[in-house]
């Protein structure tokens, strides 16, 4: 396996002329390198020592023998000595090892510079992986394997060792590269890194302004200059690109979770799975969240493929739920027509979406709801929600037929109730409390966030993992009354935290009588929220499935880091 290389005769050096240690030549002998970095501290020589020192042994003939004379890293000084006749001084390491011409008109070395790992510190490592190699190739790495097999075979220096692909143009015209350039591990030109960047900066788009794009304005109140250019940035052409790169295959980065177990996706693919996360039903407004650990969460939910998917008995009972919740508001709009309703209709989704809440928490221990809620779709929960029997609930609209409880008008819109039943989902206990209010609607916030504090400070429950309130707002109330900025700003306080609140806004666009656009400056009446870092979902109600994702994504939300959370529906 050793092939000379290069004899050194005595009268090269001076320092070779004892006669007792030396015969006639110095043969130098190559070894196998190691990939350790080229040393830059040291001078020239010193360098140059080292460096050949790797390469080769010397082997000197004596009396017959062999004698190895420089082994190991303490004989680099006597090496520099014999090579100072036979090298200039003020030859470098690039020179010595790109094979020009020596002092004698021979080459020193071949194609060394090509194997920037050499340097004098590896000696020692690079003697342990040939043996640890010998006795069993597989001990090492397969590109050491690969290495000391060329050089076994004789390949010269530089020959044996392939060097890892640059991230540099080849040329000062980028050539196009295939789709899989990047994964077959093809030198990168500067275009392709600018566009990996560019797709980088799309997904940010979409996970950052792709609620503002989404289906969620059924009435058509939205400004159509502001949706244009709102969408305009979520373009490939804004970036760019153009449609010929929609089949060119990108690398995902590890902020996005829309690939699952596949790190690359064509461009169009990519599009095309941002779009169903973000830009459909749902609106997810979570990045302005500064804890890193809770938006990647949210990321998770929301962005893993085949993630909101539902089985045939869970759409079944959802049909269930909403038809219970449809058939109620038909049946008082039928029969007492021209009495004073709050109904629900256009959202009677939000029965199924609070009996969702109610069973993902009842799950993980939850045993005690309360609930405040405005007049509009009160008498449905209570109904369908509280199941508070119907025949107290019709008596309060017919005065010739006897209620228990007295008054009329409204007043049935302002009376709460408590009541234990059995959670049927998940067969355990649980208590329902709608808290009274009066005619200020928020009014009533923190009496629910109140008497859920004290429950929890008297049933021990330190971390409300047993207590959990339910706030349920109008849109023009949840963004007009200061209540709701001064109730989430206790939300957090040591003293007053209830260790997350679900916030669920019923959001018909036109408050009580005034368009969004004259009754507000922010963008979303939701918009008060994020001041306590509180993620937002944006659902469109004529979506089922949608809601009740959404709903069982806010009840782990508030069960995992117990932080408000907001619903809007």
């Amino acid at each position: 396996m050793s092939v000379p290389v290069k004899a050194f005769n005595k009268e090269d050096s001076p320092i070779l002329h004892h006669p007792n240690l030396f015969s006639e030549t110095i043969e130098v002998i190559r070894i196998p390198p190691v990939a350790i970095l080229w040393s830059s501290g040291a001078s020239n020589k010193e360098r140059l020592g080292r460096d050949l020192h790797l390469r080769f042994v010397l082997w000197a003939k004596t009396r017959g023998s062999l004698i190895k004379l420089c082994h190991t890293r303490s004989s680099v000084k006597f090496l520099l000595w014999a090579l100072q006749a036979a090298v200039p001084s003020g030859c470098s390491r690039s020179l010595a090892s790109s094979g020009l011409p020596g002092p004698t008109g021979r080459r020193y070395a071949t194609l060394s510079a090509a194997e920037p790992f050499m340097n004098g510190s590896s000696s020692a490592y690079i003697e342990d992986m040939f043996e640890a190699w010998q006795k069993d190739p597989n001990s090492v790495h397969k590109s050491w394997d690969a290495f000391f097999r060329e050089t076994g075979k004789g390949a010269p220096p530089g020959r044996a060792y392939v060097a890892p692909p640059a991230i540099r143009p080849m040329s000062s015209v980028p050539t196009a590269l295939p789709a899989h350039a990047v994964e077959q591990g093809a030198p990168v030109d500067e275009k392709t890194i600018e566009d990996h960047l560019s797709v980088q900066s799309i997904i940010r788009a979409y996970q950052i302004r792709g609620h503002r794009a989404a289906q969620l304005d059924p009435l058509g109140l939205e400004d159509s200059m502001a949706q244009a250019a709102m969408e305009k940035e979520l373009q490939v052409q804004y970036y760019n690109l153009s449609d010929n790169d929609l089949d060119r295959v990108f690398r995902l980065p590890n902020t996005t979770y829309i690939g699952g177990q596949e790190t690359v996706l064509p461009l169009r693919e990519i599009i095309k799975r941002l779009q169903n996360v973000y830009c459909r039903s749902i609106g997810v407004e979570f990045m302005f969240i500064n804890n890193l650990q809770q938006a990647d969460w949210i990321r998770r939910k929301f962005e893993t493929p085949g993630i909101m998917q539902f089985g045939a008995e869970e759409r079944r009972m959802l049909m269930a739920r909403l038809i219970r919740s449809t058939r109620f508001e038909e049946f008082l709009a039928r029969k007492w027509s021209s009495e004073k309703r709050f109904g629900l209709e256009g959202c009677e989704v939000l029965i199924p979406a609070m009996k969702t809440i109610i069973d993902s928490s009842s799950a993980t221990g939850v045993d005690s709801f309360i609930i405040g809620m405005p007049h509009r779709g009160r008498l449905n929960v209570l109904a369908n929600v509280c199941r508070k029997p119907l025949e107290k609930i019709i008596c309060q609209f017919d005065s010739k037929l006897e209620a228990a409880d007295e008054g009329s008008g409204d007043v049935k819109y302002h009376l709460g109730m408590s009541h234990e039943r059995v959670n049927r989902v998940t067969n355990k206990y649980i208590k329902i409390a709608v808290v009274a209010n009066p005619s200020h609607l928020e009014a009533v916030d923190t009496v629910v966030q109140g008497k859920a504090r004290a429950e929890m400070f008297y049933r021990g429950d330190s971390d409300g993992k047993k207590v959990m309130p339910i706030l349920l707002h109008g849109d023009a109330a949840f963004s007009g009354q200061g209540i709701v900025y001064e109730c989430l700003h206790l939300s957090d306080l040591p003293a007053f935290t209830t260790h997350g609140t679900v916030h669920l806004v019923v959001n018909n666009q036109i408050g009580f009588t005034t368009d969004p656009r004259s009754s507000r400056s922010s963008p979303y009446c939701t918009d008060v929220a994020r001041v306590v870092n509180a993620p937002i979902f944006h659902v469109n109600a004529d979506d089922p499935e949608a809601v009740i994702y959404v709903c069982k994504v806010a009840s782990e939300w508030r069960e995992t880091f117990g932080k408000d959370v907001v619903i809007d529906l």
